[in-house]
């Protein structure tokens, strides 16, 4: 039985990449942001990946009722320093609330499950009230290249009333 934990979040700054097609295809935008990210110099740091920069995937579309081809996923890091923005790459916030935190362990193949176990079952045997705001992951492994399928782990962030 998935528990999770609800919080209430402030507004995140965010840099971002758009994919447009199936959601287990959004390498490309993330190796546009992650060059992007790893190529920028600020006085005090390398690049835009600091210690403390966290990296999230908003999905904005069901992949049950919308066409493979037309899912919309925004690949996005932290923003904490002003940017020259390139092609491709756009500043957003990710909405602050009220949110219903989920842990997925595991590969990212099995997260389609997980939130079917969300909405499928959590939502509905809960009566939860969801708000218009599409929910988002947060990708806890510095870099799950380097970090076994069976060992990373998703924070799901479900917008709730």
């Amino acid at each position: 039985m998935l528990k999770p934990k609800i919080i209430t979040m402030e507004p995140i700054k965010v840099l971002a990449v758009r994919h447009v097609g199936d959601y287990s295809k959004c390498d490309a935008a993330w190796e546009k942001l992650m060059k992007f990210a790893y190529t920028q110099k600020f006085k005090n740091k390398k690049n835009l990946m600091g210690k403390n920069t966290r990296a999230f995937g908003v999905g904005y579309d069901n992949p049950h009722v919308v066409e493979a081809s037309k899912l919309r996923y925004d690949a996005c890091i932290t923003k904490d320093d002003e940017v020259e923005l390139e092609d491709g790459i756009k500043e957003m916030v990710i909405e602050g609330g009220k949110y219903a935190q989920f842990l997925h362990k595991g590969s990212y193949d099995g997260l389609g499950e997980t939130y079917n176990q969300i909405f499928g079952g959590w939502v509905i045997q809960n009566n939860i009230t969801l708000r218009d705001v599409p929910p988002f992951e947060e990708y806890l492994n510095r870099d799950p290249r380097r970090t076994k399928p069976e060992n990373l782990k998703t924070l799901i962030y479900i917008p709730i009333a």
